[in-house]
């Protein structure tokens, strides 16, 4: 069996903290790595976690938020100034292709010139990314719908593509819910999971105690979280629940999956 573990690089919300990085996650199956969202302070983190950049394969972006998305042209130069001989595939929403493709050349990080050898993929809602030993599932969520206003106003082409992920390997399965709306966005998507990772800022916490009393999900993380008194509100509320299978995410936290 391939072993597989989860790694959080960031567990920040979208105002940076010093002692955090921003979003991102490690998928790390045998001796192939994706990487899940690339916010601010996530390659240094990366780095700190003892990982081998000449190994990551993939990265996932969830949505095009700054604190999820921002060190994404990083990871790129840091494979180019390694000269890496590996290709990555970077899955993006589909509204964040044609941008992104831009931005790369005005940081003349040029595609067709780079190493790794760039693959770009746009996706949406039911996406399912087959790995060789895990399975990435896109779900939909309401976090960017309030942007619709100001959408029309400025005539922009955005269609407010933010997803949640399912991840399955042999063994375990974890949801990360990414940015989301409300606690109505995964309601539905939480049960028959090992882990769960909820984004806190967003979330109704009531609405997640309650479940987690009866929940088929074997262990919450908390995470997206922002400054040490709203953490230890956090730990509060958490503590005065007698909630035994939540806990808060940190940096360098490893789930085997």
């Amino acid at each position: 069996m391939t072993a597989a573990a989860f790694t959080v690089l960031g567990s920040s919300s979208g105002l940076p903290q010093a002692e955090r990085a921003c979003s991102g996650y490690v998928l790390q199956v045998g001796e192939s790595l994706s990487l899940i969202d690339c916010g601010g302070g996530v390659v240094g983190s990366f780095l700190r976690q003892g990982f081998n950049p000449l190994q990551l394969d993939r990265v996932f972006i969830s949505h095009t938020h700054s604190d999820h998305c921002c060190e994404l042209p990083l990871v790129i130069q840091m494979l180019h100034v390694l000269r890496s001989e590996r290709r990555l595939e970077i899955f993006i929403p589909d509204e964040f292709v044609r941008p992104f493709l831009s931005h790369l050349n005005a940081l003349y990080l040029f595609p067709q010139h780079v190493t790794p050898r760039l693959s770009v993929h746009g996706y949406a809602d039911g996406f399912v990314y087959h790995g060789e030993g895990f399975e990435l599932t896109a779900v939909a969520n309401q976090h960017l719908d309030k942007t619709a206003a100001l959408i029309e106003q400025y005539d922009v082409p955005n269609r407010m593509q933010c997803h949640s992920f399912r991840i399955s390997t042999s063994t375990k399965r974890l949801f990360y819910s990414s940015d989301i709306a409300g606690f109505e966005d995964i309601s539905g998507h939480l049960h028959d999971l090992d882990y769960a990772l909820v984004e806190s800022t967003h979330l109704d916490l009531t609405k997640l105690l309650e479940r987690a009393r009866q929940s088929t999900v074997g262990k919450y993380y908390l995470t997206h979280l922002g400054n040490k008194s709203e953490v230890a509100e956090l730990e509060r509320r958490i503590r005065s629940a007698g909630i035994d299978n939540l806990s808060l995410a940190y940096d360098g936290l490893k789930l085997l999956m």
